[in-house]
């Protein structure tokens, strides 16, 4: 009995521990607008599976004459992943937040943005001058409810049901015990 209570005990600390030392991943987000020929950093953001924070932000200069601008990152691999957004998202009085999404591995594999008002978003911890972050994690898509399988005849057709019975088909014993029960009592009280 001890012997488990000590090896479960054991293994506890063992799982909150490596969960202490998971690996913290840094990613830099740049914003790039149209006319940029490159990319400058908008925001260089750590993370791991359960949080992120956002070490630092840079306000980024936008020309008068772009409308769009693009956030994302590049992958290890060098290929490009983010989205386009409108320049006006960036203005002072907007409220910006990074949507990093993760796969199930807690692997960072595009990057969202959003803006709002001030007065709409909501007091975030992981807020650097007017940018948050926020992780999304990969969620199981809906899985289909399936019937029964079909039974099928030998020569391939759907059998037939059987007609329903009704309720004197169904219940006649009861009943002709019943009316036995009836005749047998009234008859011993005769005598």
């Amino acid at each position: 009995m001890r012997v488990n209570t000590v090896i479960s005990i054991l293994l506890t600390f063992l799982c909150s521990l490596s969960a202490a030392f998971e690996t913290e991943h840094t990613v830099d987000v740049l914003a790039w607008p149209l006319s940029a020929p490159k990319g400058a950093t908008l925001a260089k953001i750590t993370y791991n599976s359960t949080a992120a924070t956002v070490k630092s932000y840079t306000q980024p200069t936008i020309p008068s004459s772009d409308d769009t601008v693009r956030i994302g990152y590049y992958h290890p691999s060098g290929s490009w992943s983010g989205i386009a957004t409108a320049a006006s998202n960036f203005a002072p009085e907007k409220s910006k937040k990074l949507l990093l999404h993760l796969n199930s591995d807690g692997e960072l594999y595009h990057v969202g943005f959003r803006a709002s008002d001030y007065g709409s978003s909501i007091a975030t911890s992981n807020k650097m001058d007017g940018m948050s972050v926020e992780l999304v994690k990969v969620r199981p898509g809906p899985t289909p409810h399936l019937n029964k399988p079909v039974v099928v005849n030998a020569d391939g057709t759907v059998p037939s049901k059987e007609p329903e019975k009704s309720f004197l088909q169904k219940y006649w014993y009861f009943i002709a015990g019943f009316l036995i029960l009836q005749v047998v009592m009234s008859s011993g009280k005769g005598e």
